[in-house]
């Protein structure tokens, strides 16, 4: 069985940080509670604290399929388009 990890990495600005990290904020919670999410957590970088990162697992392609048609993913995407340079990769773990 294999799972699927998201690495999602923020780049922000001093003034466009805190709005990001509310909005990530905003979506962990209900994101957590899908169906097929092991876990979602932001986390800041210990050498540059302009860098944020969510880390999430999910079951299934499906999971992560039906978590980017959410109204908490979009208003994600919404709030953070033009706060921060978004890069995401998507790991296959094979346990």
């Amino acid at each position: 069985m294999s799972t699927l990890k998201i690495v999602a990495k923020f780049v922000v600005t001093p003034e466009t940080k805190q709005a990001v990290i509310d909005a990530v904020i905003k979506c962990q919670g209900p994101s957590r509670a899908e169906e097929g999410n092991n876990y979602y957590d932001l986390t800041e970088s210990i050498n540059d604290e302009n860098i944020l990162v969510i880390l999430e697992e999910w079951k299934s392609q499906e999971a992560i399929d039906f978590h980017n048609s959410t109204d908490h993913f979009k208003e994600l995407i919404a709030s953070v388009t033009g706060k921060a340079d978004v890069t995401i990769d998507v790991l296959n773990i094979s346990n």
